[in-house]
């Protein structure tokens, strides 16, 4: 018990342990008013009406991949090396290219956008779902352009605490403003579009906080600076590097958008709540590990320039730490869930819980994941973990549709399971036997 103790003081004061600390209370924080508030919401709005706004942002975060945290995650990982390097040059040329690759995506995210109402009637006979989801994406569109470059600034730099502050504000702020809306009576509507409202203001104070990095950090070029920088920057130079690891980085928003977007086909709009809120409680217990992954994405090709011979044992040690906490984070949930949902959620959605309890398996197994995107970036082999994911999802998504139509909803609980479960064990066995060698 002393050895035990002693450990733990250990880890407590480690740089590490202390940053992933500040990180979580941010980005825990913020998941949680997220959490609170869309509880409100599900019972102002009601199953049915909920099932409507589930899908549409799940078809609004399958529009918007490519906004998402992959080009952001990417840009971190060569800032990481071009800061510890001192070169400013490579510091403005890169975060020119984030800015230009972030315009360029968002005009085809706009001509998506598009269709959406179309598609969401012939998938659910519902257009208005589709119209939600576009309100949703163009809020994903402000809140990208000026949040990713301060987000992978305060990343590289070490401010931890701002990063959690900025992560805090983003989510708060949106879900604060879409309840406020449904209070005053705008439903759905409201809902989507206090996400809006909320990333309009995000996207200045993002710009003001860069600008503010700038003056502190002479290795970083000034915004106006920047921003007239953009049309020459060199997409060519770092798009190889990017792309791959976007894609691989999305793979895993794909895994977290599919399953309600699938569930939905042949489900009712009520059970696809029971199935949302199942699913998104296990998610948001599990969120107390993404401050891990956030950390390593800059750490693991730190520690790939000064000591490649520590990567095998960091990253073994990271995911056996995690994969002990979310065995127990996940149980833990799982057990205090049905006071939970009757206290929070009330009668309406006590058929979510026996769902939490089939998906234990899943959440379980989750925590071997967290440095898998990491090490994949660090060792630049994105392309092998894009290889095993297509070939879950191709291979997964009619076994899903099957279990779904036979099964219902769990039918969507197995086929979460099996997805995560193969592609966190088949991917850590790989990078494993790779960094032994």
């Amino acid at each position: 018990m002393k050895m035990f103790q002693n450990k733990i003081l250990d880890l407590k004061q480690h740089w590490f342990i202390r940053n992933v600390a500040a990180l979580q209370a941010g980005s825990f924080g913020g998941t949680i008013i997220q959490a609170v508030i869309g509880i409100v919401i599900a019972r102002l709005v009601q199953p049915e009406n909920f099932g409507t706004y589930s899908l549409a942002i799940g078809m609004a975060g399958m529009t918007s991949l490519v906004l998402g945290m992959g080009i952001q995650e990417a840009v971190s990982s060569l800032l990481g090396r071009a800061y510890v390097r001192k070169d400013n040059i490579e510091i403005e040329n890169i975060l020119g290219f984030m800015l230009k690759i972030t315009f360029l995506a968002a005009l085809g995210v706009i001509l998506i956008s598009i269709f959406l109402p179309n598609i969401a009637d012939k998938l659910y006979g519902n257009s208005v779902i589709g119209v939600y989801a576009a309100v949703v994406v163009i809020a994903t569109l402000f809140s990208s352009l000026f949040f990713t470059l301060t987000y992978s600034s305060f990343q590289v730099i070490g401010r931890t605490r701002s990063l959690g502050l900025l992560i805090l504000s983003d989510q708060s702020l949106r879900y604060v403003l879409s309840l406020i809306f449904v209070l005053v009576g705008f439903g759905v509507l409201g809902a989507v579009s206090g996400q809006l409202a909320g990333a309009m203001i995000i996207f200045v104070v993002s710009a003001l906080l860069f600008a503010n990095i700038s003056k502190k950090e002479p290795l970083f070029p000034k915004l106006l600076h920047l921003l007239s920088s953009v049309a020459r920057a060199d997409v060519k130079k770092y798009f190889g590097f990017t792309f791959w690891v976007a894609l691989d980085r999305n793979m895993g928003n794909i895994f977290m958008a599919l399953p309600v977007i699938l569930t939905g086909v042949y489900v009712t709009v009520s059970e696809v709540s029971f199935f949302k809120l199942a699913f998104g409680y296990t998610n948001l217990v599990l969120s107390l590990l993404g401050p891990i992954s956030v950390l390593l994405n800059v750490e693991f090709p730190k520690i790939q320039v000064q000591d490649e011979g520590q990567l095998y044992r960091n990253f073994k040690k990271v995911s056996l730490y995690s994969l002990g906490l979310s065995v127990l984070l996940t149980i833990g949930a799982a057990i205090v869930s049905p006071f939970v949902f009757k206290i929070l959620y009330g009668e309406s959605y006590v058929p979510s819980i026996k769902y939490i309890f089939g998906l234990v398996a899943y959440g379980s197994l989750f925590g071997i994941g967290v440095g898998l995107g990491p090490m994949w970036r660090a060792i630049d082999k994105v392309k092998v973990s894009i290889l095993i994911n297509s070939v879950i999802l191709v291979a997964g998504i009619p076994v899903g549709l099957w279990l779904i139509k036979n099964y219902g909803l769990w039918g969507s609980v197995i086929m979460v399971t099996i997805w995560f479960s193969v592609s966190h064990v088949v991917s850590f066995a790989y990078l494993v036997k790779k960094l032994k060698k």
